[in-house]
């Protein structure tokens, strides 16, 4: 595949989740990203995506991490392990807790920390089912 290919289907990724929170952006979106563009990622788009998602606006983060969790692929979970663990934004954390604990991957203990510091953050009343089911994994893993 020729470079300017690859560039473009990384850019399609880019396009759908769009360059500001008013972009359209439906729990369709979400499904035509995982199905259309993510199938189409090879390891450069990937390794792209890991370097530069980081660096992203949250909305972005959170629309990506979305888009993840329909895709549930081993590139997807460790961008969304990565968003765990490194996002600056709690609510991509909190997705991204939701999105692993769907996909019902293991995770490894490594991560209970940073699960552990969302729901410090949260109010005990609105810590979800979803984030104490991905702790008691990543501390028994």
């Amino acid at each position: 595949m020729k470079d300017s290919e690859t560039d473009e289907i990384y850019e399609t990724l880019c396009s759908r989740i769009g360059d500001s929170e008013s972009s359209n952006w439906t729990e369709y979106t979400t499904e035509i990203v995982a199905k259309t563009v993510l199938a189409d990622f090879k390891d450069d788009q990937w390794h792209r995506l890991e370097k530069e998602i980081l660096s992203k606006p949250e909305f972005w983060q959170q629309r990506c991490a979305a888009a993840m969790g329909e895709d549930r692929t081993e590139h997807s979970i460790r961008i969304l392990k990565l968003l765990l663990s490194n996002s600056s934004y709690i609510d991509v954390k909190i997705i991204s807790i939701y999105e692993l604990d769907w996909a019902e991957v293991n995770i490894e203990k490594k991560y209970a920390p940073f699960i552990r510091e969302v729901m410090e953050k949260i109010p005990s009343d609105e810590i979800e089912p979803e984030l104490t089911r991905l702790l008691a994994k990543a501390e028994s893993a």
